[in-house]
């Protein structure tokens, strides 16, 4: 009976409050995306995180995705339409979407994609004190039809704190991910040439981290007018190929550059690493020696891949790959 009396609430005692869902701020994009978008607000509308609001920007487009976001905003006061008054781009586009979020939490989104519905509740779960989460993604054609690939079969998913690795293989998809409004000051602005995903992941790798959810949440739509070539495959003969695979050699070692100089500018961890790999990689893709990239890679491989045993072998295996695309984005010089 006293046990019972214990566990019984006192009159005079306040019943337990609840606490509200924190508000994640949905950033979504749209440039021209009419074929795609209703799924995509559908899917997005339909999350079973509720406390949600949809922030749309649209960068001038010129087919119906105004009208049709419109619409939709008629039937859920959530959404909220922003329009550019002139063409901004990806990156400088996604910069002012953030930047109208009030959530505590941003997932950045693309038009052409479909959550799964449990996607911001997934990644609210996962993240815990870690700055980003992210998951993995089905790769769809422009129906919709599975194409029976995840962008994580195709790579290793990164994760962790402290990974300058990013600047070269980043495995973050904005589509795929959640971040926290307070890694805005530390990554903005984006720099040029430096995809934002990728950025907003590096930021976070130098703050309190990466968690990859090992779940696909993304429908991740590939069609002809889709801004990245990630998912897709290759096109044309073999002159064509040689030709592309050059130019995408020569488009990835200006990316990696780009991203080394701004993170070594930056007051970050790694800022003592990724400066003496961005100089050592100028200098190898320049024509000079290749070995001081080899020793920098050696040197800073915590930096790089953190404490594990397998650290120096992962960079030796990247002083491999930067030195590929290097040859070949001579070959077509």
């Amino acid at each position: 009976m006293d046990a019972f009396r214990r566990s019984w609430p006192h009159p005079s005692r306040s019943p337990p409050t609840h606490v509200p869902s924190p508000l994640v701020s949905v950033a979504l994009c749209t440039c021209n995306g009419e074929a795609y978008i209703e799924a995509q607000l559908a899917s997005v509308l339909a999350q079973t995180h509720r406390e949600l609001e949809l922030v749309v920007v649209d960068d001038v487009s010129n087919d119906r995705t105004v009208e049709i976001v419109e619409e939709a905003a008629r039937r859920d006061h959530r959404i909220q339409l922003h329009r550019n008054p002139r063409r901004l781009g990806v990156n400088a586009n996604f910069a002012r979407a953030f930047a109208l979020c009030r959530g505590d939490f941003i997932a950045p989104c693309d038009q052409d994609d479909v959550w799964s519905a449990r996607k911001l509740e997934t990644l609210m779960a996962a993240i815990g004190d870690a700055d980003l989460a992210y998951g993995d993604s089905a790769v769809v054609d422009a129906e919709g039809r599975p194409t029976g690939l995840t962008l994580g079969g195709q790579r290793r998913m990164v994760r962790g704190q402290g990974n300058v690795a990013l600047a070269f293989e980043n495995t973050v998809s904005g589509h795929a991910a959640l971040f926290r409004n307070t890694l805005l000051p530390q990554a903005l602005p984006f720099p040029e040439g430096v995809w934002s995903d990728g950025w907003l992941a590096f930021a976070a790798s130098q703050r309190a981290g990466v968690v990859y959810v090992d779940e696909v949440m993304v429908d991740f739509r590939r069609h002809a007018d889709a801004q990245t070539r990630i998912g897709h495959a290759p096109r044309g003969g073999a002159p064509d190929r040689h030709q592309r695979r050059a130019r995408e050699a020569r488009q990835w070692l200006s990316t990696c550059a780009a991203a080394l100089d701004a993170a070594a500018a930056r007051p970050w961890p790694c800022r003592e690493a990724a400066g003496a790999l961005s100089k050592t990689l100028d200098d190898a893709n320049a024509g000079g020696s290749t070995m001081p990239l080899w020793q920098a890679l050696l040197r800073h491989r915590r930096a790089l891949y953190g404490d594990g045993p397998l650290a120096a072998l992962r960079a030796l295996r990247l002083g491999g790959r930067i030195l590929s695309r290097i040859r070949r984005a001579r070959s077509q010089a």
